[in-house]
């Protein structure tokens, strides 16, 4: 009976060990999924400040867009105004002839100062307004947003193929 009773014993005792070292293996992985969600939380954020780093060098860049755009309208604006005046001094004689570079004088500045009102609008314009109203422009009339949005790759095409 002695030897049973030593067997049992023996048995007892190495299963309190495993199942001691089974709670002491589980507490690690309870430290390890921590340190895994820790981890996780520090790549999110390091995310975060990078997503946040690239929209305002994004906000930057569109910013200097919407100047050098403003500038080259306003030059466009000047060129066109000066071409206008330049065609009513090489003009020799004749009504007819000065009254077709009247009207091409007359076209030239409008379309002048629509650009330079176009560059002043963009501006002063607000990035965050500006894209709100297009969003609206595009909800409110989507056919005329389409038709303008074709204008515009039609003309933008046609100035990058010379």
């Amino acid at each position: 009976m002695e030897s049973n009773f030593s067997s049992t014993q023996s048995t007892q005792g190495t299963s309190q060990d495993s199942a001691g070292s089974m709670g002491s293996t589980g507490g690690s992985s309870d430290n390890q999924s921590g340190g895994l969600a820790d981890r996780a939380r520090d790549l999110a954020g390091n995310a975060q400040e990078k997503l946040a780093d690239v929209g305002s060098t994004v906000r930057d860049r569109a910013g200097t867009l919407k100047d050098s755009l403003a500038d080259a309208l306003e030059t466009g604006a000047d060129k066109l105004r000066a071409r206008g005046s330049g065609q009513l001094a090489d003009v020799s004689g004749g009504s007819i002839a000065m009254s077709e570079d009247g009207r091409m004088a007359q076209v030239n500045e409008r379309v002048a100062g629509g650009m330079q009102a176009t560059a002043d609008w963009l501006r002063d314009a607000d990035l965050d307004g500006l894209k709100t109203g297009i969003e609206r422009q595009v909800k409110d009339h989507p056919g005329r947003s389409l038709l303008i949005a074709v204008g515009v790759g039609y003309l933008l095409g046609k100035a990058f193929r010379k």
